[in-house]
Protein backbone atom coordinates (compact mmCIF):
# COMPACT_ATOMS: atom_id res chain seq x y z
CA UNK A 1 0.00 0.00 0.00
CA UNK A 2 1.34 3.06 -1.15
CA UNK A 3 2.44 5.91 2.12
CA UNK A 4 0.90 9.64 1.27
CA UNK A 5 2.80 12.29 2.60
CA UNK A 6 0.36 14.03 4.84
CA UNK A 7 1.76 17.35 3.86
CA UNK A 8 1.22 16.49 0.31
CA UNK A 9 -2.48 16.22 1.03
CA UNK A 10 -4.48 18.91 -0.68
CA UNK A 11 -6.46 18.85 3.04
CA UNK A 12 -3.78 20.01 4.53
CA UNK A 13 -2.17 22.77 2.30
CA UNK A 14 -5.18 24.31 1.72
CA UNK A 15 -9.05 24.96 2.79
CA UNK A 16 -12.01 24.95 0.60
CA UNK A 17 -14.46 27.42 1.70
CA UNK A 18 -18.11 26.34 2.29
CA UNK A 19 -19.84 25.69 -0.94
CA UNK A 20 -23.41 25.45 -0.42
CA UNK A 21 -25.24 21.96 -1.21
CA UNK A 22 -28.33 24.56 -3.18
CA UNK A 23 -25.50 24.53 -5.71
CA UNK A 24 -23.29 21.36 -5.76
CA UNK A 25 -26.24 18.89 -4.92
CA UNK A 26 -28.44 19.40 -8.11
CA UNK A 27 -24.73 19.07 -10.06
CA UNK A 28 -24.31 15.58 -8.47
CA UNK A 29 -27.69 13.78 -8.33
CA UNK A 30 -28.99 14.94 -11.47
CA UNK A 31 -26.14 12.89 -13.30
CA UNK A 32 -26.84 9.62 -10.78
CA UNK A 33 -30.87 9.85 -11.18
CA UNK A 34 -30.02 10.13 -14.93
CA UNK A 35 -27.59 6.84 -14.57
CA UNK A 36 -30.11 5.15 -12.81
CA UNK A 37 -33.29 5.18 -15.27
CA UNK A 38 -30.88 4.60 -17.88
CA UNK A 39 -30.96 1.29 -16.75
CA UNK A 40 -34.81 1.32 -17.13
CA UNK A 41 -34.46 2.60 -20.25
CA UNK A 42 -32.31 -0.57 -21.03
CA UNK A 43 -35.22 -2.70 -20.35
CA UNK A 44 -37.40 -0.90 -22.33
CA UNK A 45 -34.99 -1.50 -25.70
CA UNK A 46 -34.56 -5.08 -25.10
CA UNK A 47 -38.54 -5.37 -24.41
CA UNK A 48 -39.11 -2.97 -27.62
CA UNK A 49 -36.56 -5.31 -29.57
CA UNK A 50 -38.29 -8.45 -28.84
CA UNK A 51 -41.82 -7.79 -28.99
CA UNK A 52 -41.74 -5.41 -31.84
CA UNK A 53 -39.28 -6.92 -34.20
CA UNK A 54 -41.63 -5.71 -37.16
CA UNK A 55 -42.33 -2.65 -36.73
CA UNK A 56 -42.21 -0.20 -39.47
CA UNK A 57 -38.02 1.00 -40.48
CA UNK A 58 -39.45 4.70 -39.67
CA UNK A 59 -40.58 3.35 -35.84
CA UNK A 60 -37.15 1.95 -35.61
CA UNK A 61 -34.96 4.41 -36.61
CA UNK A 62 -36.91 6.62 -34.10
CA UNK A 63 -36.97 4.70 -31.32
CA UNK A 64 -33.28 3.74 -31.93
CA UNK A 65 -32.34 7.71 -32.45
CA UNK A 66 -33.98 8.36 -29.45
CA UNK A 67 -31.54 5.23 -27.32
CA UNK A 68 -28.86 7.05 -29.16
CA UNK A 69 -29.35 10.40 -27.92
CA UNK A 70 -30.20 9.14 -24.35
CA UNK A 71 -27.46 6.96 -24.17
CA UNK A 72 -24.54 9.95 -25.32
CA UNK A 73 -26.21 12.47 -23.31
CA UNK A 74 -25.87 9.76 -19.96
CA UNK A 75 -21.97 9.32 -20.92
CA UNK A 76 -22.36 13.18 -21.09
CA UNK A 77 -23.65 13.84 -17.43
CA UNK A 78 -21.48 11.11 -16.02
CA UNK A 79 -18.05 13.06 -17.70
CA UNK A 80 -19.84 16.45 -16.19
CA UNK A 81 -20.03 14.73 -12.72
CA UNK A 82 -16.24 13.58 -12.94
CA UNK A 83 -15.46 16.50 -14.24
CA UNK A 84 -16.91 18.65 -11.53
CA UNK A 85 -15.94 16.40 -8.35
CA UNK A 86 -13.03 14.06 -8.92
CA UNK A 87 -10.76 16.73 -11.55
CA UNK A 88 -12.14 20.11 -10.01
CA UNK A 89 -12.10 18.32 -6.30
CA UNK A 90 -11.18 21.17 -3.70
CA UNK A 91 -11.03 23.52 -6.52
CA UNK A 92 -13.91 26.08 -6.93
CA UNK A 93 -13.34 27.27 -10.28
CA UNK A 94 -14.36 23.64 -11.94
CA UNK A 95 -17.40 24.04 -10.80
CA UNK A 96 -18.31 27.18 -12.67
CA UNK A 97 -17.46 25.65 -15.92
CA UNK A 98 -19.91 24.10 -18.08
CA UNK A 99 -18.05 21.07 -19.54
CA UNK A 100 -20.19 19.19 -21.32
CA UNK A 101 -23.63 20.67 -19.56
CA UNK A 102 -24.24 22.81 -21.92
CA UNK A 103 -24.65 19.90 -24.71
CA UNK A 104 -26.03 17.30 -22.55
CA UNK A 105 -28.77 19.15 -20.69
CA UNK A 106 -30.22 21.49 -22.63
CA UNK A 107 -29.27 20.52 -26.62
CA UNK A 108 -29.40 17.01 -26.38
CA UNK A 109 -33.06 16.98 -23.87
CA UNK A 110 -34.53 19.74 -26.27
CA UNK A 111 -33.58 17.45 -29.51
CA UNK A 112 -35.35 14.31 -27.51
CA UNK A 113 -38.55 16.25 -26.75
CA UNK A 114 -38.73 17.46 -30.25
CA UNK A 115 -38.51 13.79 -31.71
CA UNK A 116 -41.26 12.47 -29.29
CA UNK A 117 -43.49 15.53 -29.13
CA UNK A 118 -43.53 15.86 -32.91
CA UNK A 119 -44.15 11.74 -33.20
CA UNK A 120 -47.03 12.33 -30.72
CA UNK A 121 -48.55 15.13 -32.79
CA UNK A 122 -48.19 13.04 -35.64
CA UNK A 123 -50.06 10.04 -33.79
CA UNK A 124 -53.06 12.80 -32.66
CA UNK A 125 -52.93 13.84 -36.43
CA UNK A 126 -53.65 10.18 -37.45
CA UNK A 127 -56.55 9.00 -34.88
CA UNK A 128 -58.54 12.55 -35.84
CA UNK A 129 -57.66 14.36 -38.73
CA UNK A 130 -60.16 17.35 -37.84
CA UNK A 131 -57.42 18.14 -34.93
CA UNK A 132 -55.29 19.38 -37.52
CA UNK A 133 -55.23 22.97 -35.92
CA UNK A 134 -54.55 21.91 -32.63
CA UNK A 135 -51.73 19.98 -34.71
CA UNK A 136 -50.01 23.16 -35.63
CA UNK A 137 -50.51 24.49 -32.64
CA UNK A 138 -48.43 21.34 -30.49
CA UNK A 139 -45.73 21.46 -33.67
CA UNK A 140 -44.99 25.10 -32.93
CA UNK A 141 -44.76 25.06 -29.21
CA UNK A 142 -42.45 21.75 -29.85
CA UNK A 143 -40.25 23.83 -32.34
CA UNK A 144 -39.93 26.61 -30.05
CA UNK A 145 -38.99 24.67 -27.16
CA UNK A 146 -36.08 23.27 -28.95
CA UNK A 147 -35.43 26.06 -30.01
CA UNK A 148 -34.77 27.58 -26.52
CA UNK A 149 -32.82 24.51 -25.87
CA UNK A 150 -30.60 25.29 -28.27
CA UNK A 151 -30.16 28.62 -27.64
CA UNK A 152 -29.49 27.74 -23.75
CA UNK A 153 -26.81 25.64 -25.01
CA UNK A 154 -24.96 27.65 -27.21
CA UNK A 155 -25.11 30.57 -25.01
CA UNK A 156 -23.00 28.26 -22.28
CA UNK A 157 -25.67 26.97 -19.28
CA UNK A 158 -23.82 27.88 -16.51
CA UNK A 159 -24.45 29.49 -12.98
CA UNK A 160 -22.49 32.49 -14.25
CA UNK A 161 -24.29 33.12 -17.64
CA UNK A 162 -27.87 31.81 -16.13
CA UNK A 163 -28.76 35.71 -15.92
CA UNK A 164 -28.58 36.38 -19.36
CA UNK A 165 -29.43 33.60 -20.93
CA UNK A 166 -32.82 33.23 -18.79
CA UNK A 167 -34.82 34.51 -21.90
CA UNK A 168 -33.77 31.06 -23.47
CA UNK A 169 -34.88 29.19 -20.34
CA UNK A 170 -38.51 30.13 -20.49
CA UNK A 171 -38.78 29.74 -23.84
CA UNK A 172 -37.39 26.12 -23.32
CA UNK A 173 -39.34 24.91 -20.14
CA UNK A 174 -42.77 27.50 -21.20
CA UNK A 175 -42.59 25.99 -24.87
CA UNK A 176 -42.31 22.66 -23.17
CA UNK A 177 -44.64 22.31 -20.45
CA UNK A 178 -47.05 24.30 -23.00
CA UNK A 179 -46.40 21.35 -25.55
CA UNK A 180 -46.88 18.41 -22.91
CA UNK A 181 -49.84 20.22 -21.71
CA UNK A 182 -51.41 19.96 -24.90
CA UNK A 183 -50.58 16.40 -26.22
CA UNK A 184 -52.06 15.33 -22.89
CA UNK A 185 -55.01 17.09 -23.05
CA UNK A 186 -55.69 15.70 -27.05
CA UNK A 187 -54.60 12.36 -25.73
CA UNK A 188 -57.55 12.27 -22.85
CA UNK A 189 -60.33 13.72 -25.43
CA UNK A 190 -59.29 10.95 -28.34
CA UNK A 191 -59.56 8.05 -25.16
CA UNK A 192 -62.86 9.47 -24.41
CA UNK A 193 -64.12 10.12 -28.11
CA UNK A 194 -62.87 6.09 -28.19
CA UNK A 195 -64.87 4.69 -25.44
CA UNK A 196 -68.20 5.65 -26.94
CA UNK A 197 -67.15 3.57 -30.92
CA UNK A 198 -68.80 0.28 -31.75
CA UNK A 199 -65.53 -1.14 -33.31
CA UNK A 200 -63.73 -3.84 -30.91
CA UNK A 201 -60.36 -2.56 -32.15
CA UNK A 202 -61.25 1.25 -31.17
CA UNK A 203 -63.28 0.46 -28.27
CA UNK A 204 -60.55 -1.97 -26.76
CA UNK A 205 -57.49 -1.71 -28.22
CA UNK A 206 -56.90 1.73 -29.35
CA UNK A 207 -57.82 2.81 -25.83
CA UNK A 208 -55.58 1.19 -24.13
CA UNK A 209 -52.37 2.14 -26.21
CA UNK A 210 -53.68 6.06 -25.66
CA UNK A 211 -54.10 5.42 -22.18
CA UNK A 212 -50.47 4.37 -22.03
CA UNK A 213 -49.55 7.33 -23.99
CA UNK A 214 -51.37 9.47 -21.66
CA UNK A 215 -49.83 8.03 -18.41
CA UNK A 216 -46.53 8.40 -19.78
CA UNK A 217 -47.20 11.98 -20.74
CA UNK A 218 -48.85 13.28 -17.75
CA UNK A 219 -45.50 12.08 -16.04
CA UNK A 220 -43.46 13.59 -18.51
CA UNK A 221 -45.82 17.21 -17.76
CA UNK A 222 -45.14 17.22 -14.78
CA UNK A 223 -41.36 16.54 -14.36
CA UNK A 224 -41.50 19.53 -17.13
CA UNK A 225 -43.98 21.55 -14.62
CA UNK A 226 -41.59 20.85 -11.69
CA UNK A 227 -38.28 22.07 -13.58
CA UNK A 228 -40.11 25.02 -15.16
CA UNK A 229 -41.65 26.14 -10.74
CA UNK A 230 -37.97 25.69 -9.45
CA UNK A 231 -36.42 27.45 -11.81
CA UNK A 232 -38.87 30.95 -11.70
CA UNK A 233 -39.01 29.56 -7.89
CA UNK A 234 -35.00 29.42 -7.02
CA UNK A 235 -33.51 31.38 -10.37
CA UNK A 236 -30.07 31.48 -8.88
CA UNK A 237 -29.94 28.30 -7.40
CA UNK A 238 -29.48 24.83 -9.80
CA UNK A 239 -32.44 22.81 -8.49
CA UNK A 240 -34.23 22.64 -11.71
CA UNK A 241 -31.07 20.45 -13.45
CA UNK A 242 -32.38 17.61 -11.26
CA UNK A 243 -35.92 17.01 -13.14
CA UNK A 244 -34.60 18.38 -16.41
CA UNK A 245 -32.13 15.97 -16.69
CA UNK A 246 -33.64 13.09 -16.15
CA UNK A 247 -37.06 13.97 -18.07
CA UNK A 248 -35.48 12.95 -21.19
CA UNK A 249 -35.23 9.01 -20.04
CA UNK A 250 -39.65 9.70 -19.37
Amino acid sequence: MPVVDASSSPTSTSTVPGIPTSFTAPLLFGPLFNWALYGVLLVQIYVYSYNFPDDRRYLKFLVYLVFFLDTAQTVLTGLDAYHWFVDGLNNLEFLTRPWFSHVDIPILSGFVALIVQMFLCSRIWILNKRLWWLCIVISFFSLAQAAGAFWAGFKNLSLKSGGVIKPSIYLWFGSSVLTDVLIAVAMVFLLIQRRDNKNQFSSYVLPRVVRLIVETNVLTTTVAIITFILFVAFPNKYYFLVPDTVIGKL
